[in-house]
């Protein structure tokens, strides 16, 4: 019900109550005053005042109706996050383990460039110092193993040229016998029976010349029978040798002369397979041996790289703010600390990728909202909201400028809303109270 028509019922009301009064005092006063007039009087009134009566009811059922046109704020929580904000460790890699020896309390303002965290440098002094004896010791070894491949190399090309000096004697002599030797010694033993031949004729012909001449001096000396048992016996003799000569023929040209072209060829076919596995052997241990080689060598340049690498570590072995901000011990989680206060102090063990500290700075700030599945239907990107900070007794205006479609955890939607004007009094990660408009 709207104030105008309340502010007309309480006047009808008002009027009818002074009627009622001056109708009365008019009566006691004035009997020339009719009572019918007064009750005329009253009548009209209280008809005007039904009426506005009946449309104030009317009001009160519909105004309900029309109140959902407006749909009232969405009221949740966040956290104020800064916009510029940077997690800081030592960043180191060869020096894992490290000592805080300094560290800025955590709440402190801090310019960019200032240190805010030092370390011990006794034990890494120690550690730098072993590393060095270690690289010297890396270094002998390295030249050691450069001067056995380098020997390794030279002996494998001698052993490679000897295997192939040997599969080339063997591929010459094969080559001999199959273009001559084969045949040399099938002419030579058809030569050796047909000479056996030729001196068992040359017997007999001789033998046959001394008979004839003996026969016809009719007289035999004792002499000449000498002779002729001479010739006798060199005729058994070539005769018996002409045998050997057959047989020996015979078994060369079947046996001996194919038994040793087998084995020409199987000579040879050893030979090459000698050779062929030599010579993968070794190319295999020279690339085994390059491939080793060029392993060590990676491995002594990664160990001079650690080294240098550990030296510019402890050289810059501080950390430094990035940027103007408030030093937090202890990183954020969606703009929120850990509910778990960090324990650095001078003497904490810390990693060389361990985040420390947190620089967040609080000129620019935003809030990290996470809305219900209920909440997520009612708010929309450009919507403002009014944002109160309980902790410093402040209120801002903001604006949502994203809604995420899908949820992260748990079923909640996260939205952010950019704080419009200056948030610097409020630190950020501390909690805030949104009403979001329909506008």
């Amino acid at each position: 019900m709207g104030p105008s028509m309340s502010a007309r019922i309480s006047l009808n009301l008002l009027r009818l109550v002074r009627a009622l009064i001056w109708s009365r005092v008019s009566l006691s006063c004035n009997p020339a005053i009719s009572v019918g007039h007064s009750f005329f009087l009253l009548r009209s009134l209280a008809m005007r005042s039904v009426v506005h009566l009946s449309l104030a009811i009317l009001a009160v059922f519909i105004s309900p109706i029309f109140a959902h046109d407006k749909p009232s704020p969405v009221k949740v929580t966040g956290v104020f996050e800064a916009v510029q904000s940077a997690e800081l460790s030592a960043d180191t890699e060869q020096l894992s383990a490290l000592e805080i020896e300094k560290i800025v309390p955590h709440g402190t303002s801090v310019k960019k460039g200032q240190v805010v965290i030092s370390f011990s440098t006794y034990s890494i002094d120690e550690k730098i110092k072993k590393a060095q004896t270690a690289l010297t010791l890396a270094k002998l070894a390295m030249d050691e193993a450069e001067l056995d491949h380098s020997i390794a190399m030279t002996t494998n090309k001698l052993d490679l040229a000897a295997a192939e000096r040997a599969f080339s004697a063997a591929r010459q002599a094969h080559d001999n016998y199959v273009r001559v030797d084969h045949d040399r010694s099938i002419a030579s033993t058809h030569f050796n029976l047909k000479s056996s031949e030729a001196s068992l004729q040359n017997a007999l012909e001789e033998l046959k010349q001394l008979e004839q001449m003996y026969k016809e001096d009719e007289l035999t000396e004792e002499s000449e029978e000498i002779v002729l048992k001479r010739a006798k016996r060199s005729v058994e003799s070539a005769q018996f040798r002409l045998e050997g000569a057959k047989t020996s023929a015979e078994r060369s040209l079947k046996q001996s002369i194919p038994r040793a072209a087998k084995t020409a060829d199987d000579t040879f076919a050893r030979a090459e397979l000698t050779w062929k596995k030599a010579s993968h052997t070794l190319a295999a241990a020279r690339r085994r041996a390059e491939i080793e080689i060029a392993q060590k060598r990676d491995d002594y340049q990664k160990q001079v790289d650690d080294f240098a690498k550990m030296q510019a570590e402890r050289k810059g072995l501080v950390v430094k703010a990035p940027h103007d901000g408030i030093l937090y011990h202890g990183t954020l989680t969606r703009g929120r600390m850990s509910e778990k206060a960090t324990t650095l102090k001078k003497g904490s063990a810390v990693t060389g990728k361990q985040k420390l500290a947190t620089v967040v700075n609080p000129a620019r700030q935003r809030v990290l909202v996470d809305l219900t599945e209920a909440d997520r239907g009612k708010v929309a990107v450009g919507q403002t909201c009014d944002i109160h900070s309980a902790a410093y007794g402040l209120t801002l205006k903001g604006r949502l400028t994203a809604v995420a479609d899908i949820p992260y955890a748990n079923n909640k939607f996260s939205a952010v809303v950019n704080v419009q004007g200056n948030a610097s009094k409020v630190a950020p990660g501390t909690s805030a109270s949104l009403s979001i408009s329909g506008e």
